[in-house]
C-alpha cells in the first residue's frame, strides 16, 4: 500500500506530519524518536503562524469581514499544527491500516494477480508533487513583485510570504498522501471486483472455473473484509484531521469570497483577482479531491454485492456454496462502505455540491444585505 505515495510519505515525515515507519529497512523503526521530531516541526509552525499573525492584513469595514477576517488569521497555520498533533495521537489506526492490507496482499498473490505499476506510481507522485510546488509558489511569486513595484515589501512581508507559502505546499502535500492512500485501496477492491468478473463471465477459464468454490466461500469474504478493515481503520486515522481540514479550507474559501465581494473599495480589480481568486481554486480543488477518491472508494468496496446478485454470475449460483454466497451478498448490500467524519455527513459528491451551495448562498445573502 505505501509503494503507492513512497515519496509523498518521505515529505510527509520531513513536515512532520507522519511518524510512521514507512518501509521495513528504515532505520527509525521506533514511533518515539519520530514523535518527538513531529513535536518539534510542530513547534515551528506555532512559531510560524504567532510570526505572521499580525503581518500583511487588510483591515475590514464590516462587522463580518472582522469576524471572517479574525477566523482566517488563526486558522492559517492551524491545520499543520493540528495534522501533526493528530498524527501522533493517532498513529496506531494507520499501523492496522498497513497491516490489514498486507494480509490482503499476501492472500491476493496466492491467485497471481498482477501487482500495481510502482514505476507508473512513482511518476504521478513526482507529477503531483512539481504541480503542488508549482501553482502556490506563483501567486506567491506574484504577490511578492506586485509588493516589490508598490514598495510596499519589507522583510516581514517577505517572511510572511515564505511562511505561508511553505504551509500552504505541505498541507497540500498531507491531501495529495491522503489521495493516493485511498486510490490504492481503491484499486484494490477494483481488483477484487475484476478477479469476480472474470470468475462470472462466459469466457472463463478451466484453471480458474476450478477454485471458483474455493474463493467464494474461503477467500472472497476475507479479501473484502481485509480491505473493508483496513479502509475503516485509515478513516478512524483521518478522521480528526479531516474535520479539521474541511473547516480551515471552508474558512479559507469563504474568507476568500467575501473578499473578492467587499474588497473592491480599496484594492484594484486586477489585484484583487491576483490575491483572492488562486487561493479560491487551489483550496476548492483539495476539497473537490478528498470528497472524489473517497465516493471512488466506497463505490469500488460496494460493487461487490450488485456483482454476486446479478443475473450472469452462473459461478457462484451454480456451486456448492451458493447459500453462503448469498448470504455474504445480503451482508455487503445491508452494511455498505461509508466513509463518515466523526460521524456529522458522508465525505462523497453530494457533500461537495452541499458545501459548495452553502458558500454561494451566504455570499449571495450577506451581498443583497450589504
Amino acid at each position: 500500500m505505501l509503494e503507492n505515495c513512497r515519496w509523498l510519505l518521505y515529505i510527509s515525515r520531513f513536515c512532520g506530519c507522519h511518524p510512521h515507519t514507512i518501509d521495513e529497512l528504515s532505520i527509525f523503526k521506533n514511533f518515539h524518536p519520530l514523535a518527538v521530531y513531529s513535536l518539534i516541526a510542530c513547534g515551528m509552525y506555532c512559531a510560524g503562524a504567532y510570526y505572521t499573525f499580525n503581518t500583511y492584513l487588510i483591515k475590514c469595514e464590516t462587522n463580518v469581514g472582522c469576524v471572517l477576517e479574525q477566523l482566517y488569521r488563526y486558522s492559517r497555520s492551524s491545520y499543520m499544527i493540528l495534522t501533526a498533533l493528530l498524527s501522533c495521537l493517532r498513529h496506531m489506526e494507520f499501523e492496522r491500516t498497513i497491516s490489514t492490507t498486507r494480509k490482503f496482499d499476501n492472500l491476493i498473490q496466492h491467485y497471481h494477480w498482477c501487482t500495481d505499476d510502482k514505476r507508473k506510481n512513482h511518476y504521478m507522485q513526482w507529477l503531483i508533487m512539481i504541480l503542488i510546488f508549482g501553482v502556490w509558489f506563483t501567486p506567491i511569486l506574484l504577490m511578492i513583485i506586485f509588493s516589490a513595484r508598490n514598495k510596499t515589501l519589507t522583510k516581514t512581508v517577505l517572511f510572511a510570504f515564505m511562511i505561508k507559502c511553505v504551509t500552504r505546499i505541505s498541507f497540500s502535500m498531507e491531501i495529495a498522501k491522503f489521495y493516493f492512500l485511498y486510490d490504492a485501496l481503491r484499486r484494490r477492491f477494483h481488483r477484487l471486483n475484476r478477479l469476480c468478473h472474470e470468475l462470472i463471465g462466459m469466457t472463463v477459464g478451466i484453471n480458474i472455473r476450478l477454485f471458483a468454490d474455493g474463493l467464494a466461500i474461503m477467500n472472497l469474504q476475507r479479501l473484502h473484509r481485509y480491505l473493508h478493515d483496513a479502509t475503516n481503520c485509515l478513516t478512524s486515522y483521518y478522521n480528526p484531521q479531516l474535520l479539521t481540514w474541511i473547516t480551515c479550507m471552508l474558512i479559507e474559501i469563504t474568507t476568500n469570497v467575501f473578499g473578492i465581494v467587499f474588497s473592491g473599495k480599496y484594492i484594484p480589480l486586477n489585484n484583487m483577482l491576483l490575491f483572492y481568486i488562486p487561493y479560491v481554486i487551489f483550496v476548492s480543488l483539495q476539497i473537490i479531491a478528498i470528497s472524489r477518491i473517497c465516493y471512488l472508494t466506497c463505490n469500488q468496496a460496494n460493487a461487490l454485492a450488485s456483482i454476486i446478485f446479478s443475473a450472469e454470475t452462473s459461478a457462484f449460483k451454480h456451486s456448492n456454496f451458493s447459500t453462503e454466497t448469498t448470504e455474504l451478498g445480503v451482508f455487503l448490500w445491508a452494511h455498505p462502505l461509508r466513509i463518515r467524519v466523526c460521524g456529522l455527513f458522508n465525505l462523497d459528491n453530494q457533500f461537495t455540491l452541499s458545501v459548495f451551495g452553502i458558500i454561494l448562498m451566504y455570499v449571495v445573502l450577506v451581498s443583497s444585505v450589504l
